[in-house]
């Protein structure tokens, strides 16, 4: 049986979670992730964003050194396999994972309104709600996607156009 959320539980789990983001968001796995989806919306990437957490320390920490070592994850490999659209439930978008907390936090007393607004107003944390990505953006074009991402190019570059 499990034992209740405690309110300081949540929101420590809401500020570890967006702290995890944080390392995450960079122009450098967004094109990865435009390559793996055939293109990564603001709103898709902020949530792959999430997606390499639920894979593991080990594959997160490799994606955020080398966002081209997804293309060694098993997960990773196994899309590239299925056809295309992929169904919502093999999409690696864990828009679910940030929604957690969010769900229990609806079903509080003790939590006013939604749990990330209270994360960031008690704890004076300021809680990504959209990537914007420090590291220099650079023209997306497949040749310079093929050389920074040969091992997902590979794997995804035949579904990968332009738009």
């Amino acid at each position: 049986r499990l034992r209740p959320t405690l309110r300081a539980d949540l929101l420590d789990f809401v500020q570890f979670l967006s702290g995890t983001r944080e390392p995450a968001n960079t122009y450098r796995l967004w094109r990865a992730a435009d390559i793996m989806l055939d293109g990564a919306s603001t709103d898709s990437f902020h949530y792959v964003q999430m997606w390499p957490v639920g894979l593991g320390r080990d594959a997160y920490e490799a994606a955020i050194a080398d966002p081209d070592s997804l293309a060694d994850v098993p997960e990773v490999r196994r899309l590239a396999r299925l056809p295309r659209p992929w169904a919502d439930e093999d999409s690696p978008e864990w828009e679910s994972l940030e929604y957690v907390a969010v769900d229990v936090g609806d079903q509080r007393d003790d939590i006013d309104g939604d749990i990330r607004d209270v994360v960031s107003t008690e704890r004076g944390v300021q809680l990504r709600m959209d990537p914007d990505p420090a590291d220099l953006e650079w023209r997306i074009d497949n040749a310079e996607l093929r050389r920074r991402y040969p091992r997902l190019w590979v794997l995804f570059g035949e579904h990968f156009t332009l738009g």
